[in-house]
């Protein structure tokens, strides 16, 4: 019976892959690369800078034709159907799906573009252009080839290598350039072709879902080995496209258990756009850890582990922190035999578990190290029922109040889902006393909080003004007794590390 359990829960992870961010910001990007083409798009005037560029690439040698021609043909409408076949004859038959509808959905898109803007043919414009092979016909913005090739590229990278994706998108910019080389298009024309195709790439990963980037459990494997460690086994944890990094649990020759947390180069959730996206609004600011190199990642989340130990809070032992050949993260851990505390039934956690998990945040807060994701999925409450803080991947040092009071506000609503808001807030006010747990509530909206705590409180709206109505009690009755300076939390008595 849990084994045919196991096996539905692998078929509906199969079925439903995640959707991207950074696929929203290539959307959006696209779309105004389109529409500022368009404007800047003359029916009856060509301006010299386009004629210029125009005249780069179709005076090319004649001699490039043949095998310009054999790769253009990868742009054409009919390669759909075979590129999605052979994906289908190789058993990936999301990306036969995802290949077809963007294929042939740009290219209907590019038809309605042309019929709506109506731009003709460099040769109804400019005299001695060289066309090689037949003269194209019709209407000229924007290229479907170009579109065509974009879009497959675009739709075919997440389930592609490295390399492979670079070959992808080299032979993507080759069809672009070859539509002007032979005389069929402006750039302007491909430019417009380029970003309809890249659009519908986009919309075809946000709809249909696409894979992050996830590495092999053998990836791990090697990369272990090549770290010095003799890994046994090693088996994925967590759903298949983590959105931050890969985990896995490694069991070595000796017996030793590993928690082996990975961030290949290739990671979509954090790639160029979205990065860029972040910095520009600023959101950046918020989780600091989360940028870099995903060496630099791994690197900056071993250094925040190793300095919330040394002020004594419960955490892994890091083992090694370090960039593989190809440019990986890869951080390896003590496996903390326990359970998530998100994970545990509410009966198990009893008020001593709580009141050592708040002393754990008071010690962290003592030294104003902001944790910044302090949900029940970054606390395992190993086999002796003592609270242990894990991923420290957006964590800061030198944090300022908000940080901080952030950090309170999340953790106090994932107990509150499990035990309730009054059996949350009475561990709360007694680690960290009224002003600091009001301090952590004042704001109306929970809106810097994560989007899985604005999720939890979308679930049950009523928590926070509970939550928020509890605190003012108490601090109404704490009156002056409280502590205000935040140097003051976590200073009392440590319990015997695990």
């Amino acid at each position: 019976m849990t084994e045919q359990r196991d096996e539905q829960v692998k078929v509906r992870l199969d079925l439903f892959l995640p959707r991207h961010p950074g696929d929203v910001v290539r959307l959006i990007t696209a779309l105004a690369v389109l529409v500022m083409s368009i404007k800047l798009v003359n029916r009856n005037h060509i301006d010299e800078l386009e004629i210029d560029a125009f005249r780069l690439v179709n005076d090319l040698p004649g001699v490039l034709y043949r095998p310009v021609w054999l790769v253009m043909q990868l742009g054409n409408v009919l390669v759909v159907p075979v590129v999605a076949g052979v994906a289908g004859l190789t058993r990936r038959y999301r990306l036969a799906v995802n290949l077809a509808v963007a294929g042939f959905g740009c290219y209907f898109l590019a038809r309605l573009v042309k019929i709506l803007v109506h731009r003709g043919r460099p040769s109804q414009y400019l005299p001695q252009v060289n066309v090689h092979g037949a003269a194209a016909s019709g209407l000229g913005y924007v290229s479907g080839h170009a579109a065509v090739a974009v879009a497959l590229a675009s739709v075919a990278s997440p389930y592609l290598s490295r390399r492979a994706r670079r070959v992808a998108w080299t032979l993507a910019t080759v069809v672009c350039l070859s539509r002007v080389y032979v005389g069929a298009h402006w750039p302007l024309d491909v430019i417009g072709g380029a970003a309809i195709g890249f659009a519908v790439g986009a919309a075809v990963h946000l709809i249909l879902g696409a894979p992050g980037g996830s590495p092999s459990a053998g990836r791990i494997r090697r990369a272990l080995l090549d770290s010095g460690f003799e890994p046994d086994e090693v088996v994925a944890q967590g759903r298949p496209d983590a959105p931050r990094s890969a985990r896995f649990l490694a069991t070595t020759t000796a017996g030793e258990r590993l928690f082996v947390k990975f961030i290949p180069r290739e990671r979509r959730d954090w790639d160029l756009a979205y990065r860029a996206w972040r910095r520009l609004t600023r959101r950046a600011a918020s989780d600091p850890g989360r940028f870099g190199s995903p060496s630099e990642q791994v690197e900056r989340e071993a250094y925040m582990i190793l300095l919330a130990g040394a002020v004594g809070v419960r955490v892994p032992q890091v083992l090694l922190a370090r960039a593989t050949s190809n440019g990986a993260g890869l951080l390896v851990m003590e496996s903390i035999p326990g359970v998530a505390l998100a994970a545990l039934p509410s009966e198990q956690l009893d008020d001593q578990l709580l009141a050592e998990l708040w002393r754990q945040v008071g010690l962290l807060h003592a030294h104003r190290i902001a944790h910044h994701d302090l949900g029940g999925w970054s606390v395992v409450v190993d086999e002796r029922d003592q609270p242990w803080l894990v991923d420290f991947d957006a964590s800061e040092a030198m944090a300022g109040g908000l940080g901080l009071a952030d950090d309170v506000a999340e953790l106090l609503v994932s107990l509150a889902r499990v035990v309730g808001a009054e059996r949350s807030l009475a561990g709360a006010l007694a680690g960290l006393g009224p002003e600091v747990v009001g301090a952590a509530l004042e704001q109306r909206e929970p809106s810097r909080l994560s989007m899985q705590t604005r999720d939890a409180l979308g679930a049950d709206p009523a928590l926070w003004d509970t939550l928020r109505r509890l605190a003012a009690t108490g601090r109404s009755s704490a009156g002056e007794s409280a502590p205000t300076d935040p140097g003051q939390i976590g200073s009392a008595p440590t319990t015997e590390e695990h």
